[in-house]
């Protein structure tokens, strides 16, 4: 059988087969007719002058000039109506100008001058799919198919119809017989990876790219080898791909966002960054750029960085769903939970189905304490993406886990066997630990918390032990007793402000829930002002420094009031804030503290199984979490000695959770409140709870947390040894 005109010519000419041996064989034929009559010759004359303008027309087309291969085609249909191919690519022609009605009238004249003409059948199929009729260019590619089973471009076009009618397999079959036919078509391996990709079975593709660009390593050949490395988790091999196209093309935009992402895949958050600025330097309106920027920013705890990114990716895109659930992220870190959740409900109206922004909506009902409605929500978004790492990660703290949640179990070991981006991984080995530790098998749980510390140990900024102490000793020197003594800003004096204050996982959360239970109290959450006070004072010169503080304390007393006019105290339980009570005091001499304090190992080994963000770098190592807690006791220790009495209560989790009406008293006496019964409620108290003990605290009072540490005393000697316990 022939080859079809639009395949290359079996004479190895390059040129296409209806310009090469397929016009000699139609010539031919024709010189073997009798010599013609004088009708005949009129005749032969209108179809040599047709045949003259369809050969321009292929010269035009080949060139490009559409709009006059058009009309070359089009005197040659007029001279010679009954001429089938000249209908025949004057519909292609139309079709690539986008004319696609025209296109389908000049295919289906083709046709009806030669029913099994294989060209135009595909082309009628293609103009047909132009159109949106996906059923009818199915079935136009599958006659062209019954009439020449050889052609890998009609295999081709079968498979990429039936990828978008979702028919992945029999998709699958059809790119698999036009790489069969022609092993080097480039278009069938990218469509055959995006068809097994959707099936599950990207890694298939592989070998087929593989031998594709050992033949041909063409720029798009290799994008697509890196796209799908990516999409299966193999972001190391992803990135070599990325950096041998930005060896090439160092100029191109997308490519260093893309190298971003995969760079934020490996936590190598820094780099990411660089790449993603760099990207928006040469192509400021690329929405990804900003996307994945504000994603490196938010892993290494930049929030009000990240936030910003997010926003300037919105400006460009406002309907770009993933930023607007990037940004709901960034603004559930912030505390600012309603814009988080209106954020998140953008994301859906543009894409209903998305897995990913089903889980964070999961996520901010857990903060509400709305544990059913979450459930509901994470298991609708695994029900799209059984394997969802935000998903799977927040259905383990939702409650206790047992012997049924097996298949969670196998869910989230299988991702991690898998490979999946750092902070995905980091956290599912934390939820497994969870898992383990509910179940009673103390080895398997320690070991996965000791592997996502250790990764999350590789990935980030390592804590600074020398830093931390000089950071301490200036914070001392800086608020002694003298500079505590000076005479109190006038105004300042309000008793609003409460702080919560000690380590992590110390029952700070607890302690909030319970006082905001007080109808007069407002818990305000974790805020994060004073960290950049903290800045902003020690930048401040000798002459301005008092000015500074009394600021600070001002715009402080504003937010408060903005959020909770109503509230005669406001709880602000951001734990850090140990580090800058004095500067708290100087600005709001009316203050009152609570410190919090639990057994040194119970709060270590808490907070080295939670998972923490890269704010806490010191919480990945027993030796580090041994440092930081040594010099926040060394901080307390000085606090307590140049505070006021009045101002500083001190409150141990152990004897809290054994009395806890009568430190509830003690509490609000410290603060200047009556009693109310309604704090032994607390875990009836609707309100958002953004820490990792938003479910403990909507439990009743229980001891079970108390010397949680000896679970696991055979792993704990090195700890142990660095507190001096």
């Amino acid at each position: 059988m022939p080859p079809a005109r639009n395949e290359p010519c079996p004479c190895g000419s390059g040129r296409k087969y209806k310009h090469c041996c397929g016009k000699t064989a139609r010539d031919a034929a024709r010189a073997d007719k009798d010599p013609p009559t004088a009708v005949e010759s009129s005749g032969l004359a209108r179809a040599a002058d047709a045949e003259i303008h369809y050969l321009l027309g292929l010269a035009l087309e080949e060139r490009g000039l559409l709009e006059e291969a058009v009309e070359s085609f089009q005197r040659a249909t007029t001279m010679e109506p009954k001429f089938a191919e000249a209908h025949n690519d004057l519909g292609q022609v139309l079709l690539r100008l986008g004319r696609k009605d025209a296109a389908i009238a000049s295919c289906q004249r083709a046709l009806a001058l030669r029913p099994h003409f294989a060209a135009a059948l595909g082309n009628l199929a293609n103009a047909e799919r132009a159109r949106g009729g996906l059923a009818a260019a199915i079935a136009g590619y599958r006659r062209v198919i019954a009439l020449e089973p050889g052609l890998a471009e009609a295999h081709r076009n079968l498979g990429s119809a039936l990828l978008e009618t979702g028919e992945t397999q029999a998709a699958i079959v059809s790119l698999r017989t036009a790489i069969e036919l022609r092993p080097e078509f480039a278009a069938a391996v990218t469509q055959l990876a995006r068809a097994l990709t959707a099936a599950g079975r990207g890694a298939e593709a592989i070998p087929y790219f593989e031998r594709l660009l050992a033949r041909d390593p063409r720029i798009e050949i290799l994008d697509e080898y890196a796209a799908l490395q990516a999409g299966l988790g193999r972001y190391e091999a992803a990135a070599g791909c990325y950096r041998k196209l930005l060896d090439r093309m160092p100029g191109t935009a997308r490519l260093h966002a893309n190298m971003g992402h995969v760079l934020h895949c490996l936590g190598e958050f820094q780099a990411a960054i660089e790449h993603c600025r760099l990207a928006i330097e040469l192509d400021p309106p690329l929405p990804e750029a900003h996307l994945h920027l504000g994603n490196s920013l938010l892993a290494l705890n930049l929030l009000h960085e990240a936030d910003n990114a997010y926003r300037a990716g919105l400006q460009i895109d406002p309907e770009h769903a993933a930023l607007h659930t990037a940004l709901a992220m960034a603004e559930r870190a912030l505390g600012q939970l309603a814009d988080a959740e209106a954020s998140t409900r953008r994301s859906l109206a543009l894409r209903p189905q998305a897995a990913d922004t089903l889980a964070l909506l999961g996520s901010l009902a857990i903060d509400h304490g709305r544990f059913d409605e979450a459930e509901d929500l994470l298991r609708k978004a695994l029900a799209l993406n059984p394997e969802l790492p935000e998903a799977l990660t927040s259905l383990a703290v939702l409650r206790k886990m047992g012997p049924g949640d097996m298949p969670w179990r196998d869910a989230a070991e299988r991702v991690l066997s898998r490979g999946v981006a750092v902070a995905h991984a980091i956290n599912l080995h934390h939820a497994l630990g969870k898992y383990y530790d509910d179940v009673d098998n103390i080895d398997a749980a320690f070991r996965h918390h000791r592997l996502g510390n250790e990764l999350a140990r590789r990935t980030r900024v390592r804590y600074d032990r020398v830093e931390m102490t000089q950071r301490v000793t200036r914070t001392l020197a800086a608020f002694d007793r003298n500079a505590l003594a000076a005479p109190a800003h006038s105004g300042l004096a309000s008793e609003r402000p409460v702080f919560v204050v000690g380590m992590p996982r110390s029952g700070t959360s607890l302690t909030e829930q319970i006082l905001a239970s007080h109808p007069q109290i407002h818990g305000a959450g974790e805020l994060l002002y004073w960290i950049f006070a903290a800045d902003a004072e020690r930048a401040a010169s000798s002459e301005r420094r008092a000015a500074t503080i009394a600021e600070l304390g001002r715009t402080y007393l504003e937010g408060l009031e903005a959020q909770a006019p109503d509230a005669a105290r406001v709880v602000d339980k951001l734990p850090v804030n140990f580090k800058n009570l004095g500067l708290i005091h100087a600005a709001l001499p009316g203050a009152r503290f609570i410190h919090l304090e639990r057994n040194p190992l119970d709060t270590c080994l808490s907070i080295y199984f939670q998972g923490f963000s890269a704010a806490h770098s010191y919480a990945t190592d027993f030796g580090d979490l041994a440092h930081y807690y040594h010099e926040y006791r060394r901080l307390m220790a000085h606090w307590r000695a140049v505070l006021p009495l009045q101002t500083l209560l001190e409150v141990r989790y152990e004897d809290l959770v054994d009395d806890p009406e009568g430190w509830s008293r003690r509490m609000l006496t410290h603060v200047g409140l009556p009693w109310d019964p309604r704090c032994l409620e607390f875990h009836r108290t609707d309100r958002p709870v953004l820490t990792a003990s938003n479910w403990q605290v909507r439990q009743p009072m229980n001891r079970s947390s108390v010397g949680r540490w000896r679970r696991y005393e055979r792993f704990m000697g090195s700890l142990r040894e660095a507190l001096g316990n």
